[in-house]
C-alpha cells in the first residue's frame, strides 16, 4: 500500500496532529488524543502501525524491540515472498541473516529518523561482505514498508479526528464492534 503525501491544508493539518501526538507522549494531557488512539487502533491496518508512528513524531522507542522484530519478518518475507509473486531469492541470493538483519534496522531506522547516523550502503556491503544491490533491495523494502505503515496509521488518527472520511477505516470499524456506522454517528 502506497499512502498519498498530503497536500496543501491537509500538510498543516498532519504537522499539527502529530505535534498534539507528540505533546501527548510527552505527558499533555488531551482527552482527545487518548480517543484518537483507541479509534485508530480499531481501524490501522497493522498493530505495528501505531509503534512506528510514534517513534517517528514523538521519539518514543518503548516498543523498539517489537519494531524491529517486525522489521526482521518485511526483510524475510521481502527475501523469500511467494505465492503469486516470482521468488525474490535471485535479487538477493547472498541473503544471510546477519546482513539482512542490520538491512532491516537501517530502512526502518532511515524511515523513523532519516538517514542521519545511518551506515551507507557500500560500507555495510563491505562490513557484511555482501553485494551492495542486495543489501539495499532489503533496506529498501523494509524502509517502504515502515514509510507506508506511518503514513497509514496518520490516515487513522485523522479519521478518529473526524478530519477525513474512510471507507476501509468504517468496515473495520463495523467488524470490530458489530455495529452500523450510521447507527453510531
Amino acid at each position: 500500500m502506497t499512502v498519498m503525501q498530503p497536500v496543501g491544508d491537509s500538510v498543516d493539518a498532519c504537522d499539527m496532529l502529530d505535534r498534539r501526538v507528540a505533546a501527548f507522549i510527552g505527558g499533555a494531557l488531551d482527552e482527545d488524543v487518548a480517543w484518537w488512539f483507541g479509534m485508530a487502533n480499531m481501524v490501522a491496518s497493522d498493530p505495528i502501525g501505531q509503534a512506528l508512528y510514534l517513534a517517528h513524531v514523538a521519539d518514543e522507542v518503548s516498543r523498539f524491540r517489537q519494531i524491529k522484530d517486525w522489521a526482521y519478518r518485511v526483510a524475510v518475507e521481502f527475501v523469500g515472498s511467494k505465492g503469486g509473486k516470482q521468488r525474490q531469492r535471485s535479487m538477493v541470493e547472498s541473503y544471510r541473516v546477519d546482513w539482512g538483519h542490520a538491512a532491516a534496522r537501517d530502512g526502518a531506522a532511515i524511515a523513523l529518523f532519516g538517514h542521519e547516523g545511518v551506515p551507507g550502503i557500500v560500507a555495510r556491503a563491505e562490513q557484511y561482505k555482501c553485494g551492495k544491490q542486495a543489501y539495499q533491495r532489503v533496506r529498501d523494502a523494509v524502509q517502504t514498508r515502515t514509510t507506508d505503515l506511518i503514513g497509514d496509521y496518520r490516515v487513522a488518527l485523522r479519521w478518529a479526528k473526524g478530519e477525513i472520511h474512510h471507507g476501509d477505516h468504517v468496515d473495520r470499524w463495523e467488524q470490530v464492534t458489530g455495529r452500523k456506522w450510521r447507527d453510531a454517528e
